[in-house]
């Protein structure tokens, strides 16, 4: 499941004589999006000394810290609004839920999803209690979502279809895709061999879960994991052939194979569609680049987008990542003056 992150704008220059936090919000978007994250940054220092309580100036700021890799100082930023939200404080106090998951403090989740009170925070809040093996308490907090419309309601009757199974392997599984939600993925890896087989013994779809979980396996580097649940599905999902192959590539590469690995994306080059093959190439350059980088640098040639500027920023070829960055936002963690 994904985790509906409210958007959190900057602010662009300050103009003229007079201060609308609407137009400078508005203003800040555009400068946001063309990546000039320094600037923005700079622009909301001097929003906040005008508009210190305006929700939308502060979280932006706060928005922009947690870009620039301090979300101590993003929670910090939240926490101040709290006093002056009014009725915005279950907002700000989902955005505060946000940051702390993005540091692993499941404890702070809880609380502050809690506090939130809105959908999303008690879907998160029932998360972080499968997370925690309280399941009958996640399964009592589900049951009152299952009426929410759109993704909120969906996920709470997906995981409740897992909690709910008479197979106790299958209901384990439920904690395992939570851990997953919550950021806490190797730990979920190492916990979902076994479940996983069970629910593909008794589901049609097994053979995707199986497929999926493989290829998280491969992804968060335990490829001993994804080896044994690719192993375990019979027969391909239809039309994933590709999919299997590509998986197995990234085995190779988190092995640090780099044989294995070329010849492993090679082999998928006429089966796989243009963005799935990009995006496995770049995920095994990533896998593999600070243990053989000469392969890394072969799976990237002719590879653009975000994928691959994070694998050669990992390569240590920042200019290279910042050319081929799409997302304006993450480009600018490599060309931090761009647009300044």
């Amino acid at each position: 499941m994904s985790v509906f992150l409210i958007s959190l704008l900057a602010c662009a220059a300050l103009q003229g004589l007079s201060f609308d936090p609407a137009t400078e919000t508005a203003a800040a978007e555009a400068l946001l999006s063309s990546g000039n994250l320094a600037g923005a940054a700079a622009v909301y220092d001097a929003a906040m000394q005008k508009a210190p309580e305006n929700v939308d100036v502060v979280s932006g700021a706060a928005y922009v810290k947690l870009l620039q890799g301090n979300p101590a100082a993003a929670d910090a930023l939240l926490a101040s609004l709290e006093p002056k939200a009014g009725a915005r404080l279950p907002e700000v106090k989902m955005r505060r839920a946000l940051v702390a998951m993005k540091n692993g403090d499941l404890d702070a989740v809880k609380s502050l999803a809690t506090a939130a009170g809105t959908p999303e925070g008690r879907l998160l809040v029932a998360e972080v209690g499968l997370a925690d093996g309280d399941r009958a308490g996640a399964k009592a907090a589900l049951e009152g979502l299952t009426g929410e419309a759109g993704v909120v309601g969906e996920t709470a009757a997906a995981y409740l279809d897992l909690i709910n199974d008479t197979n106790p392997l299958i209901s384990g599984l439920s904690e395992a895709q939570a851990l997953w939600a919550l950021g806490q993925r190797p730990i979920a890896v190492r916990s979902v061999e076994d479940l996983v087989r069970a629910y593909a013994e008794d589901r049609d779809d097994g053979g995707a879960q199986l497929l999926l979980w493989a290829g998280r396996a491969a992804t968060v580097g335990e490829p001993a994991i994804a080896t044994n649940l690719l192993d375990s599905i019979p027969v391909a999902p239809a039309g994933q052939l590709w999919r299997v192959q590509a998986t197995r590539a990234l085995v190779a590469c988190a092995e640090g194979n780099g044989e294995g690995c070329l010849a492993g994306m090679q082999a998928i080059e006429s089966l796989a569609p243009a963005d799935g093959l990009a995006d496995a190439r770049a995920t095994g350059a990533l896998l593999i680049a600070e243990r053989d980088g000469e392969t890394a640098r072969r799976l990237l040639e002719g590879q653009s987008g975000d994928g691959a500027a994070r694998a050669w920023a990992l390569l240590g070829d920042v200019q290279t990542a910042g050319t081929l960055a799409m997302d304006p936002v993450f480009k600018a963690q490599f060309t931090p003056d761009a647009g300044g």
